[in-house]
């Protein structure tokens, strides 16, 4: 940015510090979570409690949508991570580099409005919300959604899903195969053993097999065949 544009910048932005207020909560009173543009704000607070915008450089951030005419989302998101840490020392997962920049446009009645977010490792989540009027003069910025509460790094707010946008199918989780359960094994019945006292019963022995040309001998008492006597 050229020293002119540096400096027509500044007493844009100084005007616009004394003329304009901030905007009304629903009960009518100014909202306190807005800070108006100005170039010699409040010292930027220290500590896990202060807002991710203390992190972002918002004044330079509102220079390049109203003096380089970057007036849509993905511009202006181009232009955040052409040099990481140029406008942001935002590092939520703590890996010493800064985290990347996204930026979303936000409905408004009273002119434009971009949704700063921050994209580490862990997810997405809100950093701040820049106000411009019909004409892209800045307004001021939300330390997080707007009219919300403050996004901080303790507690950033993570971003809101899209309206219309497609739900997220919940995790698939594989299911163990079942586990058919073996067949019982076959209880083979134990001998009976004899009461105390009683005989015990022999097993008749089975027949031993005849052997070819042997003559058996017949019981006694048996019928024996006759033998016719020669003459």
């Amino acid at each position: 940015m050229s020293e002119s544009t540096a400096r027509s910048a500044a007493l844009v932005l100084a005007a616009l510090a004394v003329s304009c207020g901030k905007p009304v909560d629903p009960s009518g009173k100014e909202d306190a979570t807005f800070t108006k543009a100005s170039m010699a704000g409040p010292p930027a607070p220290s500590g896990e409690d202060r807002p991710l915008s203390a992190d972002l450089a918002v004044e330079p951030v509102s220079m390049l949508v109203t003096f380089n005419r970057l007036k849509t989302a993905d511009k202006l998101q181009e232009a955040l991570n052409k040099k990481p840490g140029q406008f942001s020392h935002i590092d939520l997962d703590k890996d010493t580099t800064p985290d990347p920049l996204t930026v979303a446009d936000r409905a408004t009645k009273d002119g434009h409005a971009f949704e700063i977010r921050v994209r580490p490792a862990t997810g997405e989540f809100v950093v701040a919300t820049m106000l411009f009027d019909p004409e892209w003069s800045y307004l001021g910025h939300y330390d997080g959604v707007m009219g919300g509460a403050a996004s901080t790094t303790a507690r950033p707010l993570p971003v809101a899903p899209q309206p219309g946008a497609p739900p997220v199918a919940p995790p698939v989780v594989a299911t163990p195969p079942a586990v058919v359960p073996s067949a019982a094994p076959t209880q083979v019945a134990a001998p009976v053993a004899p009461a105390p006292g009683a005989p015990a019963i022999a097993e008749a022995p089975a027949p031993a097999p005849g052997v070819a040309g042997a003559v058996q001998a017949a019981p006694a008492g048996a019928a024996q065949p006759v033998t016719p006597t020669q003459p």
